[in-house]
């Protein structure tokens, strides 16, 4: 009885128990931190990705939609090559930009601007975004830059989507640390 009553009346830990539970959670923080900051930066490049696929789908549904109105889309250029750029804040895209010699018939670019960017907002909804459509013979590549209005240092360009090797670091990263989605995806190899 006397032992249980001693046992009763201790309230408070030792400072060896205290000092042991501490380096557990030292022992485990030091385990599951960079398991878990890993774990983050592959979600915020998978969620990128994902972003730059859904770019690429609308570009190519756009496209699709005026070739259903029985206007063909014409590219041209030295390397045969346009781009589109797409520039949005929460919904609210600027024009895109056709750069390279784009054309729908007789349609005037700035009305295909215009109804580019109203299929952007109906299909993609409220995005932060700085996106990139490649467009050449007929294949449709995009990057998606989430961080906004300017084009990230470091970003891949059309030729970059023939190679496995263009990451310089931790693939879906810039060598500033910018975050940029693919589709398709390009990994290094």
């Amino acid at each position: 009885m006397r032992k249980f009553a001693r046992l009763k009346a201790k309230k408070a830990f030792t400072l060896v128990e205290l000092v042991v539970v501490i380096a557990i959670i030292g022992v485990l923080a030091a385990i599951l931190i960079p398991t878990l900051v890993g774990a983050v930066r592959s979600a915020n490049v998978a969620s990128a990705n994902t972003t730059a696929s859904d770019v690429r789908t609308a570009v190519n549904n756009w496209l699709t939609k005026q070739s259903a109105k029985h206007i063909d889309a014409k590219l041209s250029g030295s390397d045969g090559s346009v781009y589109v750029k797409i520039v949005g804040d929460n919904g609210v895209y600027e024009d895109p930009v056709f750069v390279g010699d784009f054309w729908l018939g007789d349609v005037d670019e700035n009305e295909l601007s215009a109804d580019l960017k109203k299929y952007i907002e109906d299909t993609l909804g409220y995005r932060r975004m700085y996106s990139i459509g490649y467009m050449v013979d007929g294949r449709v590549g995009a990057l998606y830059y989430f961080d906004g209005g300017t084009a990230p240092q470091g970003a891949p360009t059309l030729a970059d989507f023939d190679r496995t090797d263009f990451w310089p670091g931790e693939n879906g990263y810039t060598a500033d640390g910018d975050v940029i989605g693919t589709a398709p995806i390009i990994i290094n190899g």
